[in-house]
């Protein structure tokens, strides 16, 4: 056998080897999605109620049915369709692009039937962030109420339609950096908060090009993020966040919406901002 032939021989060879290898390739663990665990029963219907209207719901039996509700899009109530059917999996894409994963099994009691999945997403979260930082949840809101109080040193504000969002301090606990803000309404009109939104984002686009974002979560908010404010009043809110800090080419953005309204507010921080942060512990703010 010439050298051509052997060479010929060994690269079937090596694809051979590599087709096999490819096709025994095990999936790695974190890229596995872990199923919620969920009963459903013959004479209970289950109510799941997600937080994006409800695009799709593949059933892996038919022992399992599923109705979108006519009026609210982001429910699906599910029940079965047999009693004692062997366990299954149900798939639903919300229309934010999300997918949940349901293992599926039959039981007689049920005492739960509505689950709220807007907030199990919500506690899942706070959950990975806490585990993230050095203080519980119970420190933070021990922090949180101390910045509360704090005598304001920064002046950064926006305004729409006597509507007015001002961060007035900045302040740092180990790795937690806290957010003091000032949400005041001139108008006789309460501002109901629909939605807050945080992400970090580059101050300048190039043309023709996506605009970059960084979506960010809070760890903490006090009192809440659902408060709003009633009309010629004013709050005081406190968010907490991972310590973090940006480079001068980038933006922090805070982002209240309102309910039934457009006096909708867009907060830019910039990296200088962040680095002026002050110690919780501190009893007087510097002079900046």
């Amino acid at each position: 056998m010439n050298n051509r032939n052997i060479l010929t021989v060994m690269l079937i060879a090596m694809i051979f080897t590599y087709a096999v290898s490819a096709q025994s390739q095990s999936f790695f663990h974190q890229a596995l999605i872990t199923p919620y665990q969920l009963n459903i029963a013959w004479e209970k219907t289950t109510v799941l109620i997600f937080p994006s209207p409800v695009e799709s719901a593949d059933r892996g039996s038919r022992h399992i049915l599923t109705q979108k509700d006519d009026k609210a899009q982001n429910v699906l109530k599910v029940k079965a369709a047999a009693k004692g059917f062997p366990e299954s999996n149900l798939n639903v894409i919300t229309a934010d692009g999300k997918l949940y994963h349901f293992t599926v099994n039959y039981s007689d009691h049920i005492p739960n039937p509505v689950i709220d999945m807007g907030l199990q997403n919500h506690f899942e979260t706070t959950a990975m962030l806490f585990d993230r930082i050095s203080l519980n949840e119970e420190q933070v809101q021990l922090m949180a109420k101390k910045v509360v109080d704090k005598k304001p040193f920064l002046r950064k504000s926006e305004k729409s339609n006597r509507i007015k969002l001002t961060l007035q301090g900045i302040y740092i606990h180990e790795d937690v950096m806290f957010f003091q803000l000032s949400l005041a309404n001139r108008s006789g009109i309460d501002f109901n908060t629909e939605q807050w939104r945080f992400f970090v984002q580059d101050a300048k686009q190039a043309k023709r090009t996506a605009v970059r974002e960084l979506e960010m979560e809070p760890v903490f908010a006090y009192p809440g993020l659902t408060k709003g404010v009633s009309g010629k009043d004013n709050n005081t809110i406190v968010l907490a966040f991972e310590k973090f800090t940006i480079a001068d080419t980038k933006r922090f953005i805070m982002q209240v919406f309102e309910r039934s309204g457009d006096r909708n507010l867009d907060l830019s921080v910039k990296g200088r901002h962040l680095l002026k942060a002050l110690p919780v512990s501190e009893s007087q703010p510097l002079n900046q």
